[in-house]
């Protein structure tokens, strides 16, 4: 049998891949860079990664930020020989696993980056829509912040405050001023009316890959804390408040993590060419992070039991079939709908 190992295992969602896996009647073993786990292992180390880590693993990967990643992980996988799935969110991670693509198909290894709400979730829900050759999709999260404003998630939003972010516009890379626009979208029940701040996404890098009429992609982010967006909106505007807020990034979660929702959902507006304009929507009272480590869970048991097909560098809309994913959402009792 192979052997499973979840990077960042202690985090949030590493542990939640754990339980998902044992679920399925998979057993894991834990892993993390400060110990107390099956395996010891430091993500951005070659040297940690090659003592623990060997030929044939399956390795899941949710040690997270993914911003002060290198790539030393995925070359360690074409160097030894293991799969590698992610939940990456970042669009400089993104473009770092792409650029090995090459050496990955090589290696006849599986890799699959951005298993997550970014960018499989969104790919499903794409194919899921009916439409064919969208032009723009335009994302909204709204993370369920009293169960997901962790150390590692509360850093990686924090580190585009007021930064230098990338989006897809027009077919090309312009740069803004991460939480300096906003733009509102309606969910359904108990959310309603989120409004986000623009944030990096890795959907800029892999979804153009899978459509090649996509010219346009952005993601929206609304902390889903009463009075939070307008703090970081502030922060956006004064670098002092930004590094305050940094510097205490674990009181920060926790203030989160008391006050926030623990209702939580994604939203998508999908267009075409001739003006055809899709919406739909992930939303759950209580289960919405689930639909974060769906893609790699779902995809991880479908290489253990020899039905995942795809090798090399597999681009999200193959991580896991649409209809799959939403029977799995819908049985942990998140609510997949088209919106009119």
């Amino acid at each position: 049998m192979r052997r499973v190992v979840v990077l960042g295992a202690v985090g949030f969602f590493g542990g939640m891949v754990a339980q998902q896996l044992r679920k399925f009647g998979i057993a894991a073993q834990t892993a993390s860079r400060r110990g107390g786990t099956d395996v010891q292992v430091d993500a951005n180390d070659m040297a940690s990664i090659r003592a623990s880590l060997r030929v044939n693993d399956l390795v899941l990967d949710a040690a997270g930020p993914f911003q002060a990643r290198s790539m030393a992980l995925v070359e360690a996988a074409v160097d030894i020989g293991f799969d590698v799935i992610d939940i990456n969110e970042t669009l400089r991670y993104a473009e770092g696993v792409l650029s090995l693509a090459p050496q990955i198909k090589r290696a006849g290894i599986r890799v699959l980056s951005s298993a997550s709400t970014v960018s499989a979730v969104a790919a499903a829900v794409i194919r899921h829509s009916g439409v064919t050759s969208p032009t723009k999709v335009t994302g909204f999260l709204a993370p369920a912040s009293r169960h997901t404003a962790r150390p590692g998630p509360a850093a990686s939003l924090l580190r585009s405050v007021g930064q230098p972010v990338r989006v897809l516009c027009d077919g090309r890379f312009h740069e803004l001023r991460g939480w300096s626009q906003s733009l509102c979208f309606r969910m359904p029940p108990p959310l309603g009316m989120i409004r986000g701040g623009v944030f990096e996404t890795a959907d800029a890098a892999y979804l153009p890959r899978v459509w090649r009429s996509l010219r346009n992609v952005t993601m929206y982010v609304d902390t889903n804390v009463p009075g939070f967006n307008a703090l970081l909106g502030l922060a956006a505007r004064r670098p002092g408040l930004h590094r305050l807020l940094e510097r205490h990034v674990r009181w920060a979660g926790r203030l989160t993590r008391l006050f926030g929702s623990s209702a939580g959902g994604v939203g998508y507006l999908i267009e075409d060419a001739s003006g055809r304009v899709a919406r739909h929507a992930i939303v759950s009272p209580k289960n919405s992070f689930l639909a974060a480590i769906a893609p790699a869970v779902l995809a991880a048991r479908a290489i253990l039991d020899g039905s995942f097909e795809h090798r090399g560098l597999v681009l999200p809309d193959r991580h896991v079939e649409a209809n799959e994913l939403i029977r799995f959402l819908q049985a942990n009792g998140i609510t997949v709908l088209e919106l009119p």
